[in-house]
Order: structure tokens, then C-alpha cells, then sequence
């Protein structure tokens, strides 16, 4: 499916206030989580390195960049697949599993300097552990101490793992399942940086990958992808504002619903936290939301496990499943464990709205191995510039977040790294993505002026121009019947308001004629899998 690419960095403006991921404001902002998963209490990249050209502002990434990102990101992933294949255990899904207290999704044990390279995530992990199993680190299996303890089998897969890794600098990704909510690999640059830059200990600005949340809001609500929203001196669609990162429209949505209703749609697609300009971090939750301005999303940190969360909820269909690193809990003879606590499912939004959610940031499909995707980039300047790409196919949502000198080459690279190393070693087939529902009302109300009538330059009237407020249709009438040359004849005026006022009623149908087009491919593309 090729419909032209959305998933470009997103030009947002730099907003008030300064956040910066793992500044001294979001390590205040709460200490590591001893919580699980969603229940996390708030708390505190990695890629190849692919040379991109110039500054992330005028970047545009060719088929010719891709090919040599594609093939980099091959290469390691065939690399680590022929690591996993020499492994004893014939690598990952072995029925026999390693003697070891954690465990890879496969069997293989964890290195043995894991816990000092991710102590966040062994903290989260342990957590998890107490919180659904009742069970706490004594417990598992010790080669002097325990030899018949109990082993824990994380959902972390080897591969994507170990190519989550390789990113030095201020860097992160996390990938998590759709539909089932299991995390397959973590990496948040904890060692190099002091802080796990992926988790809710060091949220940071959103910038336009909030979008899709807000987008999600309006389609909840019932209204179209084609609806039309105001982004200053123009008008755009809903789809074109999150594809291109209309700033004004997509804070005229926003507006529209409320922080509440948005703020409540971020919580049903996996959103569990997010903190304010001063580091206060809230816990949707509670439903306290301070003082956030429906204007200020996009300037709000948010972690970015909980945004690979929500766009595994779009590539779920709109099924929710809490985010989790336990798989199983076995015993000496590879015997689960029953847990106390399963994992909590749910439907967060409709089939339809994430169905659009997947359109709207559909890419090009020839990006990655001739395959559907969707995805949304973009980049927040502060006290620097940091960079995102959060994106999923079907059976894998992959969020990618760098800062500083690791941002200069965008999340894409990070993001590529991970999507292609899972693909060769979990051989996902590609699925083609549903398109557009066509559900909703295509709303104009935004774009409407106070005297009830709409700019007939506007880009609504250009592509709609018998539409009702736009000088054609019914707006005619009063001028017709309203002229001087109607007033100056008593005989001649009836024929005039005749032709008028009988073709005013079906005119008002023809904007469902040009309304798609707003969302078709004949958009140019420009970044970054074209």
C-alpha cells in the first residue's frame, strides 16, 4: 500500500517553558517507580549511525538513505540472528530453558552485568514480580543458594534487545506488543546517563507525537479525518494537521474537547502519567490535571514507554493491554507458575477511530521490507533539541527518543534499528493496514467566522466552493435577492430568488465530493521514507 508519506518530523514551535528529558526538573519529578507497570508511581537511543544531512529542521531523507539504513540495520539484524542460532539452545524459543533468575523471552539467561547496566528496569521487573505474583527476588533461582529456586521468563526478546543497545548518548526506545502489552526490549541509556531516559523518572516533550492522541479524541467524539480545523492564515483537515504537524489546528482541537476529554483518552490508550512545565508530574489516574492547558500537549513530558503504549493501542485495533516484563514464572521443571494478577486488557477507543489513527499516520510502504506501517516524527527545541519517532507495524510499536548529539540524527535510525531487527528475528509477515473508515461528521465549525461565514480564499472554499458559507449555495440567495437591481423592478425580482432558492438544497451535499482529497496521496512527501 503505497498512500504517500505522514510520518515526517513534526515543525513545532518552541512553546514556553524549557523541558528538558533528564534535566534536574524531571529527576525531581519523582524517584524511581517501586510500582507496577501502569500502577508505576511517577518517577524519574540506540541506533546505528547513520550519517543524515544537515539539521533536523531541513532534513529530508531520500529512498537512497533509507536503502543504506535498510541494509545497516539488515546486516546487525543477520548478525545477531546468527549469534542467537549458535547459541546452544538453538537460539530464541528453545524448549529448554537456561539455569538463571531472569530469563529472555527465548530461555536465554540475562548477561550477567544486566542488572548494573538497567537497575531502573530490574527495580520495574521486581516490582512486577511482587505485584502479580506475590514473589520477591529471594525467591528465584541461586546457583549456590537456590538451585531449586524459581526462575522468571521476561517478555524482553534477545534480538531487539541487544539492538536497543547499541545507541550510545542521551538515547532511548522501548518496543512493546500489540494487543498483549508485553514489552520486547527497554533500553533507556541508564548507565551513560545516571537516569532511565525511557521511563516515567525522565518523561520529556511530546512535541507532535501527541497528536494522535488529540486526533484520537476528536474521531471519539464523531468526528472525521476530513473535518476542517483553522492553523492561523489557513485551513486544514484533520488529517493534514497531525501528517504535517499543524501546531494551530491541532491546539484548536484540543481546545474544542478539553484537557479533560484528551486527558482521558491519553489514559485509555496507555498514557499513565504526565508532567507539567515545573516537573510535577501527575498521575492520570487521579484525574488531577493541575493546571494543563489544552494548548500545551505538545510541551507537556510523557514518558516513552507509555507512548509505545498508545501506538500499540492503535496497531491493536484500539485494545488496550497493560504494559508488562514478566512472561512467565516457571519452576525447576519448567512448570508455570500461576500469577495472582493477569494482565489487564481493554478496548480504549473503536475499531473505526484507530483504523483512521492507522491511516492518518500511514507511511510509505516501500520504507521497510514492502510492508504497512504508521508513524508520526518530530522534534522539540529547548535547552536543546530532542527528536521522536514512535511508529508500529501490526505486530510490533517501537517509540524512539533522543537528545542533544544523539538527536542530531533523529529517531528514525533507532527506531529503523529495532523495527528491521525484530522482523528478521521473528520473521513478522507484512500486513497490508485497513485505510480509512470513512466514519464521522466532517466538522467546519473552526473554520467559521463570527458572521457566520467562511474566508472564500480559504483553502475549505478552494476545494469546497459551493459549500454553504462560502459565497456559493445559499450565501447567493441573500445576495441576489438583496441587490439593486432586484429593489429598482417590482415585476423582474421573482425569477431571480426562483433559480437561487430552488438549487440551495442539494448544494450543501457536494462538500462530501471534494473532501477526500485533502487525504489522498497527492500530498507531497518529504520526510523521512520517501
Amino acid at each position: 500500500m503505497n498512500n504517500g508519506n505522514p510520518s515526517r518530523v513534526g515543525r513545532r514551535r518552541r512553546r514556553a517553558g524549557s523541558q528538558q528529558g533528564g534535566s534536574p526538573g524531571h529527576r525531581r519529578a519523582g524517584a524511581s517507580g517501586t510500582g507496577y507497570s501502569g500502577k508505576r508511581r511517577a518517577a524519574g537511543a540506540t541506533g546505528i549511525a547513520i550519517p543524515l544531512p544537515g539539521k533536523l529542521n531541513d532534513l529530508e531523507l531520500n529512498k537512497l538513505h533509507l536503502a543504506v539504513a535498510g541494509a545497516v540495520g539488515l546486516v546487525i539484524a543477520i548478525g545477531v540472528s546468527i549469534v542467537l542460532g549458535n547459541l546452544p539452545d538453538g537460539g530464541a524459543g528453545g524448549a529448554d530453558q537456561e539455569d538463571a533468575a531472569y530469563l529472555y523471552a527465548g530461555g536465554q539467561a540475562l548477561p550477567e552485568d544486566f542488572a548494573d547496566q538497567h537497575p531502573s528496569l530490574v527495580e520495574q521487573i521486581n516490582a512486577e514480580l511482587e505485584a502479580r505474583y506475590g514473589l520477591t527476588p529471594s525467591q528465584l533461582y541461586d546457583q549456590a543458594a537456590r538451585p531449586d529456586g524459581l526462575r522468571v521468563v521476561l517478555t524482553l526478546d534477545k534480538a531487539m534487545q541487544e539492538a536497543a543497545e547499541q545507541t550510545p548518548g542521551e538515547a532511548g526506545v522501548v518496543a512493546v506488543e500489540p494487543g498483549t502489552g508485553a514489552v520486547r526490549c527497554y533500553y533507556g541509556a541508564e548507565k551513560a546517563t545516571g537516569t532511565d531516559q525511557v521511563g516515567a523518572s525522565a518523561p520529556h516533550p511530546p512535541s507532535s507525537v501527541f497528536d494522535m492522541i488529540t486526533a484520537a479524541t476528536a474521531l471519539e467524539a464523531g468526528a472525521s479525518i476530513d473535518s476542517w480545523w483553522s492553523d492561523e492564515d489557513t485551513d486544514v483537515t484533520l488529517v493534514r494537521a497531525v501528517r504535517e504537524s499543524h501546531v494551530g489546528a491541532m491546539d484548536a482541537v484540543a481546545q474544542k474537547y478539553g484537557v479533560e476529554d484528551v486527558l482521558g483518552t491519553a489514559k485509555a490508550m496507555g498514557l499513565r502519567t504526565i508532567a507539567d512545565g515545573q516537573g510535577t508530574v501527575y498521575d492520570l489516574e487521579t484525574g488531577e490535571y493541575g493546571g494543563l492547558d489544552a494548548a500545551g500537549f505538545g510541551t507537556y513530558p510523557v514518558s516513552v514507554v507509555d507512548m509505545a503504549s498508545v501506538y500499540a493501542t492503535i496497531a491493536a485495533g484500539g485494545v488496550r493491554a497493560e504494559t508488562h516484563f514478566i512472561e512467565r514464572v516457571i519452576d525447576t521443571a519448567d512448570e508455570e507458575v500461576p500469577a495472582d494478577q493477569d494482565i489487564a486488557t481493554d478496548r480504549a477507543v473503536a475499531e473505526t477511530t484507530a483504523q483512521d489513527l492507522q491511516f492518518v499516520g500511514l507511511g510509505e510502504a516501500q520504507a521497510i521490507e514492502d510492508r504497512d506501517f504508521f508513524g508520526v516524527g518530530a522534534d522539540y527545541h529547548g535547552e536543546t533539541t530532542q527528536t521522536w519517532f514512535v511508529g508500529a507495524i501490526p505486530q510490533l510499536s517501537v517509540a524512539a527518543w533522543a537528545n542533544g548529539e544523539a538527536a542530531a540524527e533523529g529517531g528514525v535510525p533507532l527506531w529503523r534499528n529495532v523495527i528491521d531487527s525484530a522482523i528478521e528475528a521473528n520473521d513478522y509477515e507484512a500486513e497490508q493496514l485497513p485505510g480509512a473508515s470513512g466514519e464521522g461528521e466532517d466538522l467546519t465549525d473552526d473554520i467559521v467566522g463570527d458572521d457566520g461565514q467562511i474566508d472564500p480564499d480559504s483553502a475549505y472554499c478552494e476545494a469546497n466552493p459551493d459549500a454553504e458559507g462560502c459565497g456559493g449555495a445559499t450565501s447567493s440567495s441573500p445576495s441576489a435577492s438583496d441587490s439593486p437591481s432586484a429593489d429598482e423592478s417590482s415585476s423582474e425580482p421573482e425569477p431571480d430568488p426562483d433559480p437561487t432558492s430552488s438549487e440551495p438544497e442539494p448544494d450543501p451535499t457536494t462538500p462530501s465530493e471534494p473532501d477526500p482529497e485533502p487525504s489522498t496521496s497527492d500530498e507531497p512527501c518529504n520526510w523521512p521514507f520517501c
